[in-house]
Protein backbone atom coordinates (compact mmCIF):
# COMPACT_ATOMS: atom_id res chain seq x y z
CA UNK A 1 0.00 0.00 0.00
CA UNK A 2 1.48 3.59 -1.72
CA UNK A 3 0.75 5.15 1.70
CA UNK A 4 1.65 3.01 4.64
CA UNK A 5 5.28 4.01 4.95
CA UNK A 6 6.83 5.48 1.94
CA UNK A 7 9.21 8.00 1.59
CA UNK A 8 6.03 10.79 0.88
CA UNK A 9 3.81 9.49 3.79
CA UNK A 10 5.76 11.72 5.92
CA UNK A 11 7.29 14.23 3.93
CA UNK A 12 4.46 14.78 1.56
CA UNK A 13 0.80 14.26 3.70
CA UNK A 14 -1.24 15.10 6.24
CA UNK A 15 -4.13 13.66 7.84
CA UNK A 16 -7.40 14.83 5.69
CA UNK A 17 -9.10 17.17 6.97
CA UNK A 18 -5.57 19.02 8.12
CA UNK A 19 -4.80 18.83 4.31
CA UNK A 20 -7.78 20.00 2.33
CA UNK A 21 -7.40 22.95 5.00
CA UNK A 22 -3.95 23.59 3.65
CA UNK A 23 -4.61 23.38 0.29
CA UNK A 24 -7.20 25.75 0.73
CA UNK A 25 -4.97 28.43 2.22
CA UNK A 26 -2.26 27.98 -0.72
CA UNK A 27 -5.53 28.44 -3.23
CA UNK A 28 -6.04 31.93 -1.52
CA UNK A 29 -2.59 32.94 -1.91
CA UNK A 30 -2.37 31.81 -5.48
CA UNK A 31 -5.53 34.06 -5.92
CA UNK A 32 -3.34 37.00 -4.27
CA UNK A 33 -0.04 36.48 -6.07
CA UNK A 34 1.04 38.41 -8.62
CA UNK A 35 4.67 37.22 -9.21
CA UNK A 36 4.43 34.61 -11.88
CA UNK A 37 7.33 32.55 -10.30
CA UNK A 38 5.15 32.46 -6.75
CA UNK A 39 2.49 31.40 -8.81
CA UNK A 40 4.42 28.29 -10.42
CA UNK A 41 5.61 26.96 -6.83
CA UNK A 42 2.20 27.71 -5.16
CA UNK A 43 0.31 25.63 -7.95
CA UNK A 44 3.10 22.73 -7.31
CA UNK A 45 2.94 22.85 -4.02
CA UNK A 46 -1.19 22.54 -4.09
CA UNK A 47 -0.73 19.67 -6.82
CA UNK A 48 1.15 17.88 -4.31
CA UNK A 49 -1.62 18.15 -1.23
CA UNK A 50 -4.15 16.45 -3.35
CA UNK A 51 -1.83 13.29 -4.57
CA UNK A 52 -3.13 10.81 -1.82
CA UNK A 53 -7.02 12.69 -1.64
CA UNK A 54 -8.16 13.84 -5.03
CA UNK A 55 -4.68 12.90 -7.24
CA UNK A 56 -6.85 14.56 -10.83
CA UNK A 57 -6.23 17.66 -9.46
CA UNK A 58 -2.73 17.00 -8.40
CA UNK A 59 -2.39 16.71 -12.16
CA UNK A 60 -4.39 19.76 -13.09
CA UNK A 61 -2.75 21.84 -10.64
CA UNK A 62 0.98 20.41 -11.76
CA UNK A 63 0.26 21.13 -15.87
CA UNK A 64 -1.08 24.37 -14.95
CA UNK A 65 2.13 25.21 -13.45
CA UNK A 66 4.56 23.12 -16.02
CA UNK A 67 2.39 25.83 -18.87
CA UNK A 68 3.01 28.73 -17.26
CA UNK A 69 6.37 28.11 -16.18
CA UNK A 70 7.78 27.18 -19.96
CA UNK A 71 5.57 30.70 -20.75
CA UNK A 72 7.81 32.48 -18.74
CA UNK A 73 10.81 30.59 -19.25
CA UNK A 74 11.28 29.56 -15.53
CA UNK A 75 12.72 26.42 -15.62
CA UNK A 76 13.28 25.75 -11.58
CA UNK A 77 10.00 25.70 -11.84
CA UNK A 78 9.40 23.49 -15.20
CA UNK A 79 11.64 21.32 -13.13
CA UNK A 80 9.41 21.55 -10.30
CA UNK A 81 6.19 20.30 -11.78
CA UNK A 82 7.77 17.72 -13.46
CA UNK A 83 8.50 16.35 -10.01
CA UNK A 84 4.64 17.16 -9.52
CA UNK A 85 3.27 14.92 -12.58
CA UNK A 86 6.41 12.39 -11.55
CA UNK A 87 3.77 12.02 -8.42
CA UNK A 88 0.90 11.67 -10.32
CA UNK A 89 1.74 9.00 -12.50
CA UNK A 90 3.12 7.40 -9.51
CA UNK A 91 0.17 6.92 -7.12
CA UNK A 92 -2.07 5.60 -10.55
CA UNK A 93 1.18 3.10 -10.58
CA UNK A 94 2.17 4.37 -14.48
CA UNK A 95 5.86 3.78 -13.84
CA UNK A 96 7.58 4.31 -17.10
CA UNK A 97 5.89 7.70 -17.08
CA UNK A 98 6.95 8.46 -13.20
CA UNK A 99 10.38 7.49 -14.19
CA UNK A 100 10.10 9.72 -17.42
CA UNK A 101 8.95 13.16 -15.57
CA UNK A 102 11.47 12.49 -12.35
CA UNK A 103 14.26 11.75 -15.32
CA UNK A 104 13.50 15.23 -16.61
CA UNK A 105 13.87 17.21 -13.19
CA UNK A 106 16.36 15.75 -12.46
CA UNK A 107 18.26 17.18 -15.84
CA UNK A 108 17.07 20.23 -15.24
CA UNK A 109 18.04 20.29 -11.64
CA UNK A 110 21.82 19.10 -12.57
CA UNK A 111 21.54 22.16 -15.26
CA UNK A 112 21.04 24.77 -12.26
CA UNK A 113 23.50 22.90 -10.50
CA UNK A 114 21.05 22.47 -7.67
CA UNK A 115 22.07 19.39 -5.91
CA UNK A 116 19.16 19.04 -3.24
CA UNK A 117 16.45 19.20 -6.44
CA UNK A 118 18.87 16.32 -8.20
CA UNK A 119 18.81 14.11 -4.70
CA UNK A 120 15.13 14.34 -4.07
CA UNK A 121 14.52 13.54 -8.17
CA UNK A 122 17.22 10.89 -7.70
CA UNK A 123 15.21 9.18 -4.37
CA UNK A 124 11.92 9.52 -6.04
CA UNK A 125 12.80 7.32 -8.85
CA UNK A 126 14.24 5.12 -6.15
CA UNK A 127 10.97 4.72 -5.19
CA UNK A 128 9.59 3.78 -8.20
CA UNK A 129 11.95 1.24 -8.91
CA UNK A 130 11.29 -0.38 -5.80
CA UNK A 131 7.86 -1.04 -5.95
CA UNK A 132 8.87 -2.20 -9.49
CA UNK A 133 10.88 -5.09 -7.48
CA UNK A 134 14.07 -4.10 -9.04
CA UNK A 135 15.47 -3.54 -5.79
CA UNK A 136 19.45 -3.32 -6.73
CA UNK A 137 18.79 0.17 -8.92
CA UNK A 138 16.75 1.14 -5.73
CA UNK A 139 19.14 0.78 -3.29
CA UNK A 140 21.81 2.45 -6.20
CA UNK A 141 19.24 5.62 -6.13
CA UNK A 142 19.23 6.07 -2.53
CA UNK A 143 22.77 5.78 -1.70
CA UNK A 144 23.93 8.15 -4.35
CA UNK A 145 21.13 10.85 -2.70
CA UNK A 146 22.30 10.03 0.72
CA UNK A 147 25.53 10.97 0.03
CA UNK A 148 24.76 13.98 -1.97
CA UNK A 149 22.66 15.09 1.43
CA UNK A 150 25.35 13.74 3.62
CA UNK A 151 27.78 16.43 1.75
CA UNK A 152 25.10 19.37 2.15
CA UNK A 153 25.43 18.33 6.07
CA UNK A 154 21.09 17.68 5.26
CA UNK A 155 20.46 15.22 7.56
CA UNK A 156 16.55 15.52 7.82
CA UNK A 157 16.76 14.69 4.17
CA UNK A 158 19.28 12.08 4.66
CA UNK A 159 17.02 10.35 7.47
CA UNK A 160 14.18 10.19 5.04
CA UNK A 161 16.76 8.32 2.26
CA UNK A 162 17.74 5.86 4.96
CA UNK A 163 14.29 5.15 5.93
CA UNK A 164 13.61 4.69 1.99
CA UNK A 165 16.79 1.88 2.06
CA UNK A 166 15.30 0.44 5.07
CA UNK A 167 12.08 0.09 2.94
CA UNK A 168 13.88 -2.06 0.35
CA UNK A 169 15.88 -4.05 2.84
CA UNK A 170 12.37 -5.08 4.20
CA UNK A 171 11.00 -6.14 0.78
CA UNK A 172 14.11 -7.89 0.34
CA UNK A 173 13.30 -9.88 3.63
CA UNK A 174 16.47 -8.61 4.51
CA UNK A 175 14.84 -7.82 8.24
CA UNK A 176 18.27 -7.13 10.13
CA UNK A 177 19.39 -5.06 7.49
CA UNK A 178 15.83 -2.94 7.52
CA UNK A 179 16.30 -2.65 11.39
CA UNK A 180 19.63 -0.66 10.98
CA UNK A 181 18.41 1.23 8.71
CA UNK A 182 15.19 2.86 10.18
CA UNK A 183 16.67 3.07 13.81
CA UNK A 184 19.25 5.33 11.84
CA UNK A 185 16.25 7.02 10.78
CA UNK A 186 14.53 7.62 13.89
CA UNK A 187 18.00 8.65 15.62
CA UNK A 188 18.21 11.82 13.14
CA UNK A 189 14.46 12.59 13.63
CA UNK A 190 14.59 12.14 17.08
CA UNK A 191 17.62 14.51 17.93
CA UNK A 192 15.52 17.08 15.09
CA UNK A 193 12.38 16.74 17.50
CA UNK A 194 10.83 15.69 14.17
CA UNK A 195 8.18 13.58 15.64
CA UNK A 196 5.68 12.97 12.71
CA UNK A 197 8.80 11.26 11.06
CA UNK A 198 9.80 9.84 14.48
CA UNK A 199 5.92 8.05 14.64
CA UNK A 200 6.71 6.50 10.93
CA UNK A 201 10.21 5.13 11.90
CA UNK A 202 8.30 3.42 15.24
CA UNK A 203 5.49 1.90 12.73
CA UNK A 204 8.50 0.85 10.75
CA UNK A 205 10.34 -1.03 13.72
CA UNK A 206 7.20 -2.76 14.78
CA UNK A 207 6.40 -3.94 11.37
CA UNK A 208 10.45 -5.49 11.49
CA UNK A 209 9.85 -6.72 14.91
CA UNK A 210 6.39 -8.43 14.23
CA UNK A 211 8.48 -10.79 11.28
CA UNK A 212 11.26 -11.44 13.41
CA UNK A 213 8.27 -12.42 16.05
CA UNK A 214 9.44 -10.57 18.95
CA UNK A 215 5.61 -9.43 19.62
CA UNK A 216 6.62 -7.04 22.95
CA UNK A 217 9.09 -5.05 21.07
CA UNK A 218 6.59 -4.69 18.34
CA UNK A 219 3.94 -3.96 20.63
CA UNK A 220 6.09 -0.87 22.48
CA UNK A 221 6.71 0.61 19.30
CA UNK A 222 3.31 0.52 17.26
CA UNK A 223 2.42 2.04 20.58
CA UNK A 224 4.59 4.74 21.03
CA UNK A 225 3.88 5.80 17.26
CA UNK A 226 0.36 5.68 18.06
CA UNK A 227 0.67 8.29 20.91
CA UNK A 228 2.75 10.22 18.60
CA UNK A 229 0.01 10.32 15.76
CA UNK A 230 -2.70 11.29 18.33
CA UNK A 231 -0.71 14.07 19.84
CA UNK A 232 -0.92 15.61 16.45
CA UNK A 233 -4.36 14.01 15.30
CA UNK A 234 -2.81 12.29 12.28
CA UNK A 235 -5.90 10.00 11.38
CA UNK A 236 -4.30 8.29 8.50
CA UNK A 237 -1.33 7.39 11.12
CA UNK A 238 -3.61 6.28 13.86
CA UNK A 239 -5.79 3.51 11.60
CA UNK A 240 -2.20 2.28 10.45
CA UNK A 241 -1.09 1.57 14.18
CA UNK A 242 -4.46 -0.15 14.96
CA UNK A 243 -4.57 -2.88 11.82
CA UNK A 244 -0.47 -2.97 12.72
CA UNK A 245 -1.56 -3.31 16.85
CA UNK A 246 -4.28 -5.91 15.49
CA UNK A 247 -1.86 -8.18 13.41
CA UNK A 248 0.39 -8.87 16.09
CA UNK A 249 -2.17 -9.06 18.59
CA UNK A 250 -3.44 -11.57 16.47
CA UNK A 251 0.18 -13.35 15.97
CA UNK A 252 0.07 -13.42 19.76
CA UNK A 253 -2.59 -15.42 20.02
CA UNK A 254 -4.94 -12.48 21.96
CA UNK A 255 -8.27 -12.30 19.89
CA UNK A 256 -10.11 -10.73 22.26
CA UNK A 257 -7.03 -7.74 22.01
CA UNK A 258 -6.83 -8.00 18.31
CA UNK A 259 -10.50 -7.53 17.73
CA UNK A 260 -11.04 -4.29 19.59
CA UNK A 261 -7.52 -2.74 17.41
CA UNK A 262 -9.31 -3.52 14.31
CA UNK A 263 -12.76 -2.29 15.68
CA UNK A 264 -10.87 1.16 16.61
CA UNK A 265 -9.66 1.68 13.24
CA UNK A 266 -12.68 0.78 11.41
CA UNK A 267 -14.41 3.28 13.79
CA UNK A 268 -11.80 6.40 13.03
CA UNK A 269 -12.13 5.95 9.30
CA UNK A 270 -15.48 6.32 9.33
CA UNK A 271 -14.29 9.72 8.85
CA UNK A 272 -11.10 8.98 6.97
CA UNK A 273 -12.75 6.67 3.94
CA UNK A 274 -9.78 5.20 3.71
CA UNK A 275 -11.22 2.23 1.92
CA UNK A 276 -7.50 0.52 1.44
CA UNK A 277 -7.19 0.40 5.09
CA UNK A 278 -10.66 -0.65 5.91
CA UNK A 279 -9.55 -3.76 3.77
CA UNK A 280 -6.96 -4.05 5.94
CA UNK A 281 -9.35 -4.01 9.21
CA UNK A 282 -11.48 -6.21 7.77
CA UNK A 283 -9.72 -8.79 6.23
CA UNK A 284 -8.06 -8.92 9.90
CA UNK A 285 -11.58 -9.16 11.48
CA UNK A 286 -12.63 -12.30 9.47
CA UNK A 287 -9.26 -13.47 10.81
CA UNK A 288 -9.71 -12.93 14.10
CA UNK A 289 -13.88 -14.00 14.38
CA UNK A 290 -12.05 -17.51 12.29
CA UNK A 291 -9.76 -18.30 15.52
CA UNK A 292 -12.46 -17.61 17.91
CA UNK A 293 -15.21 -19.66 16.14
CA UNK A 294 -17.49 -17.52 14.75
CA UNK A 295 -17.50 -18.31 11.39
CA UNK A 296 -20.95 -16.13 10.70
CA UNK A 297 -19.02 -12.58 11.98
CA UNK A 298 -15.91 -13.81 9.96
CA UNK A 299 -17.86 -15.07 6.71
CA UNK A 300 -19.26 -10.89 6.73
CA UNK A 301 -16.19 -9.20 7.37
CA UNK A 302 -14.48 -11.39 4.63
CA UNK A 303 -16.86 -10.50 2.32
CA UNK A 304 -16.57 -6.91 2.87
CA UNK A 305 -13.13 -7.00 2.44
CA UNK A 306 -13.43 -9.00 -0.55
CA UNK A 307 -16.04 -6.29 -2.32
CA UNK A 308 -13.98 -3.50 -1.41
CA UNK A 309 -10.70 -4.98 -2.37
CA UNK A 310 -12.21 -6.15 -6.09
CA UNK A 311 -13.71 -2.47 -6.74
CA UNK A 312 -9.78 -1.29 -6.04
CA UNK A 313 -8.12 -4.16 -7.52
CA UNK A 314 -6.29 -5.37 -4.48
CA UNK A 315 -5.26 -8.58 -5.68
CA UNK A 316 -3.04 -9.57 -2.56
CA UNK A 317 -5.63 -8.43 -0.09
CA UNK A 318 -8.65 -9.96 -2.35
CA UNK A 319 -6.25 -13.17 -2.39
CA UNK A 320 -6.28 -13.19 1.61
CA UNK A 321 -10.01 -12.59 1.18
CA UNK A 322 -10.63 -15.75 -0.43
CA UNK A 323 -8.43 -18.00 1.48
CA UNK A 324 -10.03 -16.89 4.59
CA UNK A 325 -13.84 -17.54 3.09
CA UNK A 326 -12.39 -20.90 1.98
CA UNK A 327 -11.18 -22.10 5.54
CA UNK A 328 -14.61 -19.98 7.48
CA UNK A 329 -16.93 -22.45 4.32
CA UNK A 330 -15.08 -25.50 5.30
CA UNK A 331 -15.57 -25.32 8.71
CA UNK A 332 -18.73 -24.77 8.47
CA UNK A 333 -19.14 -27.98 5.97
CA UNK A 334 -20.38 -26.12 3.21
CA UNK A 335 -17.84 -27.68 0.84
CA UNK A 336 -19.33 -26.25 -2.48
CA UNK A 337 -18.30 -22.77 -1.09
CA UNK A 338 -15.12 -23.81 0.40
CA UNK A 339 -14.10 -25.00 -2.59
CA UNK A 340 -15.18 -22.46 -5.01
CA UNK A 341 -13.23 -20.09 -2.96
CA UNK A 342 -10.26 -22.22 -2.61
CA UNK A 343 -9.90 -21.96 -6.43
CA UNK A 344 -10.46 -18.48 -6.44
CA UNK A 345 -7.70 -18.15 -4.33
CA UNK A 346 -5.57 -20.42 -5.73
CA UNK A 347 -5.86 -18.93 -8.99
CA UNK A 348 -5.29 -15.10 -7.93
CA UNK A 349 -2.21 -16.50 -6.22
CA UNK A 350 -0.76 -18.17 -9.04
CA UNK A 351 -1.22 -14.98 -11.03
CA UNK A 352 0.41 -13.11 -8.48
CA UNK A 353 3.17 -15.80 -8.40
CA UNK A 354 3.68 -15.79 -12.15
CA UNK A 355 3.74 -11.59 -12.33
CA UNK A 356 6.23 -11.67 -9.60
CA UNK A 357 8.46 -14.34 -11.76
CA UNK A 358 8.00 -12.40 -14.95
CA UNK A 359 9.35 -9.27 -13.45
CA UNK A 360 12.39 -11.38 -12.19
CA UNK A 361 12.65 -12.93 -15.18
CA UNK A 362 13.08 -9.64 -17.42
CA UNK A 363 15.49 -8.46 -14.34
CA UNK A 364 17.72 -11.30 -15.43
CA UNK A 365 17.13 -10.16 -19.24
CA UNK A 366 17.92 -6.28 -18.42
CA UNK A 367 20.92 -8.02 -16.22
CA UNK A 368 22.58 -10.15 -19.13
CA UNK A 369 21.80 -7.70 -21.73
CA UNK A 370 24.29 -5.12 -19.84
CA UNK A 371 26.99 -7.58 -19.49
CA UNK A 372 26.65 -8.89 -22.86
CA UNK A 373 26.90 -5.27 -23.68
CA UNK A 374 30.19 -4.73 -21.56
CA UNK A 375 31.43 -7.66 -23.47
CA UNK A 376 30.88 -6.24 -27.05
CA UNK A 377 32.64 -3.27 -26.19
CA UNK A 378 35.99 -4.74 -24.69
CA UNK A 379 35.85 -6.64 -27.87
CA UNK A 380 35.86 -3.52 -30.35
CA UNK A 381 38.45 -1.77 -27.58
CA UNK A 382 40.78 -5.05 -28.22
CA UNK A 383 40.22 -4.28 -31.80
CA UNK A 384 40.92 -0.73 -31.91
CA UNK A 385 44.11 -1.44 -29.76
CA UNK A 386 45.02 -3.92 -32.74
CA UNK A 387 44.30 -1.21 -35.42
CA UNK A 388 46.89 1.17 -33.73
CA UNK A 389 50.00 -1.90 -33.10
CA UNK A 390 49.64 -2.87 -37.19
CA UNK A 391 49.81 1.07 -37.79
CA UNK A 392 52.44 1.39 -35.76
CA UNK A 393 54.44 -1.41 -37.44
CA UNK A 394 53.92 0.19 -40.79
CA UNK A 395 55.30 3.21 -39.77
CA UNK A 396 58.43 1.37 -38.31
CA UNK A 397 58.89 -0.46 -41.92
CA UNK A 398 58.10 2.82 -43.58
CA UNK A 399 61.09 4.61 -41.48
CA UNK A 400 63.47 1.83 -41.82
CA UNK A 401 63.19 1.82 -45.74
CA UNK A 402 63.79 5.46 -45.81
CA UNK A 403 67.00 4.39 -44.37
CA UNK A 404 67.58 1.61 -46.25
CA UNK A 405 66.81 3.48 -49.84
CA UNK A 406 69.85 6.06 -48.60
CA UNK A 407 72.21 2.91 -48.16
CA UNK A 408 71.13 0.90 -51.04
CA UNK A 409 68.51 1.46 -53.34
CA UNK A 410 68.01 -1.69 -55.20
CA UNK A 411 68.12 -3.81 -52.10
CA UNK A 412 65.84 -1.71 -50.30
CA UNK A 413 63.34 -2.12 -53.36
CA UNK A 414 63.83 -6.16 -52.36
CA UNK A 415 63.12 -5.66 -48.63
CA UNK A 416 59.70 -2.73 -49.33
CA UNK A 417 58.18 -5.98 -51.29
CA UNK A 418 59.12 -8.42 -48.73
CA UNK A 419 58.15 -6.27 -46.24
CA UNK A 420 54.66 -5.48 -48.48
CA UNK A 421 54.32 -9.28 -48.37
CA UNK A 422 54.89 -9.80 -44.85
CA UNK A 423 52.40 -6.96 -44.15
CA UNK A 424 49.77 -8.72 -46.00
CA UNK A 425 50.04 -12.01 -44.51
CA UNK A 426 50.05 -10.75 -40.94
CA UNK A 427 46.92 -8.77 -41.95
CA UNK A 428 45.27 -11.87 -43.11
CA UNK A 429 46.49 -13.51 -40.55
CA UNK A 430 45.36 -11.38 -38.08
CA UNK A 431 42.04 -10.17 -39.89
CA UNK A 432 41.31 -14.25 -39.37
CA UNK A 433 42.06 -14.13 -35.90
CA UNK A 434 39.67 -10.88 -34.97
CA UNK A 435 37.09 -13.28 -36.85
CA UNK A 436 37.51 -16.56 -35.17
CA UNK A 437 37.40 -14.50 -31.74
CA UNK A 438 34.37 -13.05 -32.63
CA UNK A 439 32.73 -16.39 -33.57
CA UNK A 440 33.99 -17.74 -30.09
CA UNK A 441 32.57 -15.02 -28.26
CA UNK A 442 29.50 -14.96 -30.05
CA UNK A 443 29.41 -19.00 -29.84
CA UNK A 444 29.82 -18.16 -26.08
CA UNK A 445 27.38 -15.88 -25.63
CA UNK A 446 24.61 -17.79 -27.14
CA UNK A 447 25.39 -21.04 -25.52
CA UNK A 448 25.58 -18.52 -21.98
CA UNK A 449 22.40 -17.24 -22.65
CA UNK A 450 20.90 -20.62 -23.71
CA UNK A 451 22.03 -22.37 -20.06
CA UNK A 452 21.08 -19.19 -18.25
CA UNK A 453 17.29 -19.43 -19.45
CA UNK A 454 17.43 -22.88 -18.98
CA UNK A 455 18.85 -22.53 -15.16
CA UNK A 456 16.01 -20.09 -14.55
CA UNK A 457 13.43 -21.94 -16.26
CA UNK A 458 14.52 -24.95 -13.99
CA UNK A 459 14.38 -23.07 -11.00
CA UNK A 460 11.13 -21.83 -11.23
CA UNK A 461 10.28 -24.87 -12.32
CA UNK A 462 11.05 -26.59 -8.80
CA UNK A 463 9.34 -23.18 -7.18
CA UNK A 464 6.06 -23.98 -8.62
CA UNK A 465 6.11 -27.52 -7.54
CA UNK A 466 7.24 -27.02 -4.35
CA UNK A 467 3.90 -24.12 -4.15
CA UNK A 468 1.88 -27.10 -5.53
CA UNK A 469 2.91 -29.03 -2.39
CA UNK A 470 2.23 -26.54 -0.45
CA UNK A 471 -1.11 -26.40 -1.93
CA UNK A 472 -1.53 -30.23 -1.43
CA UNK A 473 -0.46 -30.00 2.37
CA UNK A 474 -3.11 -26.79 2.98
CA UNK A 475 -6.04 -28.86 1.16
CA UNK A 476 -5.05 -32.52 3.68
CA UNK A 477 -5.35 -30.03 6.58
CA UNK A 478 -8.30 -28.20 5.51
CA UNK A 479 -9.78 -32.22 4.66
CA UNK A 480 -8.81 -33.24 8.34
CA UNK A 481 -10.37 -30.48 9.97
CA UNK A 482 -13.97 -30.63 7.88
CA UNK A 483 -13.69 -34.45 8.45
CA UNK A 484 -14.37 -35.74 4.86
CA UNK A 485 -13.59 -39.06 4.08
CA UNK A 486 -15.40 -39.56 0.66
CA UNK A 487 -12.57 -39.65 -2.16
CA UNK A 488 -15.28 -38.29 -4.60
CA UNK A 489 -15.56 -35.03 -2.44
CA UNK A 490 -14.55 -31.64 -3.89
CA UNK A 491 -11.72 -31.38 -1.81
CA UNK A 492 -10.41 -35.18 -2.40
CA UNK A 493 -10.32 -34.51 -5.97
CA UNK A 494 -8.55 -31.06 -5.70
CA UNK A 495 -5.88 -32.54 -3.66
CA UNK A 496 -5.43 -35.48 -6.06
CA UNK A 497 -5.31 -33.21 -9.35
CA UNK A 498 -2.30 -31.41 -7.42
CA UNK A 499 -0.54 -34.65 -6.82
CA UNK A 500 -0.81 -35.52 -10.38
CA UNK A 501 -0.36 -31.81 -11.33
CA UNK A 502 3.15 -32.09 -9.14
CA UNK A 503 4.34 -35.81 -10.88
CA UNK A 504 4.07 -33.70 -14.64
CA UNK A 505 6.38 -30.90 -12.95
CA UNK A 506 8.87 -32.94 -10.91
CA UNK A 507 12.39 -32.18 -11.57
CA UNK A 508 14.91 -33.94 -9.17
CA UNK A 509 18.06 -32.16 -8.02
CA UNK A 510 20.75 -34.39 -10.00
CA UNK A 511 18.96 -32.38 -12.79
CA UNK A 512 19.24 -29.09 -11.08
CA UNK A 513 22.78 -29.83 -11.08
CA UNK A 514 23.57 -30.53 -14.17
CA UNK A 515 22.29 -27.24 -15.68
CA UNK A 516 23.69 -25.47 -12.62
CA UNK A 517 27.18 -26.07 -13.52
CA UNK A 518 26.15 -25.24 -17.15
CA UNK A 519 26.53 -22.20 -16.36
CA UNK A 520 28.51 -21.80 -13.05
CA UNK A 521 31.29 -24.22 -14.31
CA UNK A 522 32.98 -26.58 -11.25
CA UNK A 523 31.10 -24.92 -8.39
CA UNK A 524 30.26 -27.72 -6.54
CA UNK A 525 34.07 -30.11 -6.87
CA UNK A 526 35.75 -26.72 -6.02
CA UNK A 527 33.34 -26.14 -3.18
CA UNK A 528 33.65 -29.87 -1.93
CA UNK A 529 38.08 -29.51 -2.70
CA UNK A 530 37.63 -26.63 -0.23
CA UNK A 531 35.62 -27.77 2.07
CA UNK A 532 35.22 -31.24 2.29
CA UNK A 533 32.98 -31.61 5.28
CA UNK A 534 30.22 -29.92 3.80
CA UNK A 535 27.14 -32.11 3.39
CA UNK A 536 24.60 -32.50 0.04
CA UNK A 537 21.99 -30.12 1.62
CA UNK A 538 24.69 -27.41 2.20
CA UNK A 539 25.79 -27.60 -1.02
CA UNK A 540 22.57 -27.19 -2.42
CA UNK A 541 22.01 -24.36 0.09
CA UNK A 542 25.12 -22.95 -1.57
CA UNK A 543 24.12 -23.29 -5.25
CA UNK A 544 20.69 -21.16 -4.06
CA UNK A 545 22.57 -18.42 -2.34
CA UNK A 546 25.23 -17.97 -5.93
CA UNK A 547 21.68 -18.07 -7.79
CA UNK A 548 20.83 -14.82 -5.23
CA UNK A 549 17.52 -16.15 -4.39
CA UNK A 550 15.73 -14.78 -1.15
CA UNK A 551 15.34 -16.50 2.36
CA UNK A 552 11.31 -17.17 1.14
CA UNK A 553 12.22 -18.62 -2.48
CA UNK A 554 15.34 -20.72 -0.71
CA UNK A 555 13.09 -21.96 1.70
CA UNK A 556 10.32 -23.12 -0.96
CA UNK A 557 13.20 -24.97 -2.48
CA UNK A 558 14.21 -26.60 0.05
CA UNK A 559 10.73 -27.09 1.76
CA UNK A 560 12.00 -25.84 4.94
CA UNK A 561 10.79 -22.60 6.68
CA UNK A 562 12.52 -19.35 6.36
CA UNK A 563 13.64 -19.52 9.91
CA UNK A 564 15.37 -22.98 8.93
CA UNK A 565 17.49 -21.57 6.31
CA UNK A 566 18.51 -18.89 8.03
CA UNK A 567 19.62 -21.34 10.45
CA UNK A 568 21.54 -23.52 8.29
CA UNK A 569 22.97 -20.23 6.17
CA UNK A 570 24.59 -19.67 9.91
CA UNK A 571 25.67 -23.01 9.95
CA UNK A 572 27.00 -23.03 6.87
CA UNK A 573 28.64 -20.01 8.01
CA UNK A 574 30.59 -21.87 10.11
CA UNK A 575 31.79 -24.81 8.02
CA UNK A 576 33.16 -22.51 5.67
CA UNK A 577 35.36 -20.84 8.49
CA UNK A 578 34.03 -17.42 7.51
CA UNK A 579 34.72 -13.82 9.15
CA UNK A 580 31.64 -12.32 11.20
CA UNK A 581 31.55 -9.39 9.06
CA UNK A 582 31.95 -11.48 5.29
CA UNK A 583 29.16 -11.96 3.64
CA UNK A 584 28.22 -14.99 2.24
CA UNK A 585 27.01 -14.03 -0.56
CA UNK A 586 30.23 -12.57 -1.79
CA UNK A 587 32.38 -15.50 -0.65
CA UNK A 588 30.44 -18.28 -2.88
CA UNK A 589 30.06 -15.48 -5.66
CA UNK A 590 33.68 -15.78 -6.16
CA UNK A 591 34.40 -19.57 -5.99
Amino acid sequence: MKISISLLLFFLTTPIFAQSKKADSLQTLLKQSTVDTTKVNLMVDIAVEYWASDPEQTIVYAKRAMDLAKKIQYRRGEAKSFQGIGIYYWQKNDYVKALANYGQSKKIYEELGDKVGVARAICNMGMVYGEQGNYGQALDNYQQASAIFLALGDETRMASTINSIGNVHKNQKNFEEALISYKQARDIWTKEGDKKSMAGSYINIATIYTKQKKFEDAVSNATKALELFEGFKDVNGQIICHNNLGEIYIQKKDYATAQSQYERSLEINQQFQSKRLMVTSYNGLGNVFTKLNQPQKAIENYRLALTTAQALGLKPALQQSYEGLAVVYGTVRDYANAYHFQQLSTALKDSIFSAENANKIANLRVHYESEKKQSEIKLLQKEKDLGYATRNTMALGLAAGLILVALAFNRQRLKVRKNRELHAVQQALSEVEIRTSQEKEQQLITELEFRNKALTTHTLNLIQKNSILEDIRQTVSLALKTGQKDENTPLFSRLINLIDYSFNLDKDWDEFKIYFEGVHKDFFSKLKKENPELSGGELRLCALIRLNLNLKEAATLLNISPDSVKTARHRLRKKLNLPEDSNLSDYLMTV
